[in-house]
């Protein structure tokens, strides 16, 4: 995109934008981006913003009720959500007219969104994509109510991305979406088209864009799928050119652990797209599995930053070579089952891998890890809700093999140059696992880091123990003679 200035994208989660006050505080970050840009050069802020939390789960409800035909339903939890948005403009916007105005455009909406929920007839995407449309209102209101000298926003009303049909059929169950894949070169013209206007000239505008919905070239609303707002957020990054994707949430960044299970889990500063991949893949909440596709293809940096405490510097994931981590990391995957095809007739006949894969791939099981494989033999984890499946077609195809399924178990995957850079961490590994008596089932290695397979019920405390080991030794409190005297002194009292 031809623009005077260099660009970055600005991505806000649910979490961020959850509450009144939360979105003033992610409009005050917003405005000193902006602020900076246009008195020190920085690059330019293109906000991408999300529904508030739990938005999207009524969304749905509401679509489900309204296919059934539960009028009375679909009709209190849309008063719910009406209430909830009303509340939250109170909060972002404080001068009067401003509210008055945007409680007047948030009517606006949600009266579209009822007449929505009033005509739908099985498909939930155009229900479900309400939730991005409110926020936008909501954080480019409290954008400029700050009144930051030369800062003004403008919420884009329209779906920026453009994608193909929907893939399947409409959910019958609330909680589901059906997820359309994004088309590059129509986004582009489209993001040309929506948000240039606003980046041009001397008196250039904040655009706030919705991030998780999009619209096929027929019109069609569609959703990027579940969780898919951060992917959404670099698709536009990558449209637009921008020198940096970051995207806000209520971590510091990428950790060396997940902090709710290890306690002295360390933040990561930096990462290749590799390593955050595959992080991702086993198991990392911080990232969407999609979500460094469409940067890394362009070498556009991605930094995961906390809306909470923006004066940290996150962690910054880009290309191989500019961006050396040396980091370590480990990650669980849980709810796993092993699966292995064993026959003699495998034995120099490779190309049969390939066809149980392609099987597997029929129901929708991509394997998670390969664990081992031989002439005659191979083994790979999947995820455990498609294990009777997979299980039943190779059984089905394949009879003359024996098929064999373990369920009950998690991949702990230790992960990033700092492990394979060390000749010696799959024993330290191991030896780890050893020292807690758990056992591992299988394991698996290679230049992108250690995976091993241990019982669910282990999981978290394979998790602890590898990164005690491997990483962060926990040092025990050692406390001074004389200070122990005094504390023996005190009981005695």
């Amino acid at each position: 995109m031809d623009v005077e200035c260099s660009l970055c994208v600005l991505k806000f989660g649910g979490t961020s934008v959850g509450s009144g006050e939360r979105i003033r505080r992610v409009a005050q970050i917003v405005a000193q981006a902006a602020s900076k840009a246009l008195n020190e050069g920085a690059p330019f802020p293109v906000v991408v913003v999300s529904a508030m939390s739990g938005i999207t789960d009524q969304l749905l409800r509401i679509a489900h009720f309204a296919r059934r035909g539960e009028s009375l339903e679909w009709r209190r939890e849309l008063a719910a959500l009406r209430d909830r948005h009303l509340q939250a403009a109170e909060k972002a916007v404080h001068d009067g007219m401003r509210l008055a105005e945007l409680r007047a455009t948030l009517e606006e909406a949600l009266a579209g969104l009822e007449r929505e929920a009033a005509g739908c007839e099985g498909y939930v995407d155009a229900v479900a994509a309400w939730g991005e449309r409110l926020s936008v209102l909501l954080l480019a209101a409290a954008i400029n109510d700050l009144s930051l000298p030369g800062v003004a926003a403008a919420p884009v009303r329209e779906e920026v991305i453009v994608t193909g049909e929907p893939q399947g059929h409409a959910p019958s169950e609330p909680g589901a979406v059906i997820g359309a894949e994004p088309l590059e070169e129509e986004t582009r013209a489209r993001a040309q088209q929506l948000l240039l206007p606003l980046l041009q000239g001397r008196g250039r505008t904040v655009p706030v864009a919705p991030g998780f919905i999009g619209r096929t070239p027929a019109g069609l609303v569609t959703t990027l799928g579940r969780n898919g707002s951060d992917y959404s957020a670099t698709v536009i990054g990558a449209a637009i050119d921008c020198c940096e994707v970051a995207i806000y949430t209520d971590v510091d960044g990428v950790m060396s652990a997940d902090p709710r299970i290890v306690a002295n889990a360390r933040l990561l500063p930096a990462l290749t797209y590799a390593e955050a991949a595959r992080l991702s893949w086993f198991g990392a909440k911080v990232l969407h599995p999609r979500t460094l596709i469409p940067v890394a293809q362009r070498n556009i940096p991605v930094r995961v930053r906390n809306t909470f405490r923006p004066q940290m510097h996150g962690t910054l994931i880009g290309p191989e070579g500019k961006y050396h981590s040396g980091a370590t990391a480990i990650t669980v995957r849980r709810r796993l089952a092993l699966v292995t095809v064993e026959s003699t007739n495998m034995f120099g006949a490779p190309e049969n891998a390939g066809q149980v894969f392609a099987l597997a791939a029929r129901v929708g099981a991509a394997p998670v890890a390969i664990c081992s494989s031989s002439g005659h033999h191979l083994s790979f984890m999947v995820e455990e809700q498609a294990a009777a499946s997979v299980v039943s077609l190779l059984q089905h195809d394949l009879g003359h093999w024996r098929v064999s399924c373990r369920p009950g178990l998690a991949a702990c995957a230790c992960l990033g140059s700092g492990f394979t850079s060390d000749p010696m961490s799959p024993a330290r590994a191991i030896s780890a696992l050893a020292r807690e008596r758990i056992p591992v089932i299988s394991q698996g290695a290679s230049e992108q880091g250690i995976i091993l397979i241990v019982e669910d019920g282990d999981s978290e405390r394979a998790l602890r123990c590898l990164h005690r080991d491997l990483i962060a030794p926990v040092i025990p409190l050692v406390r001074h003679p004389a200070h122990e005297k005094r504390l023996e002194a005190l009981k005695a009292r």
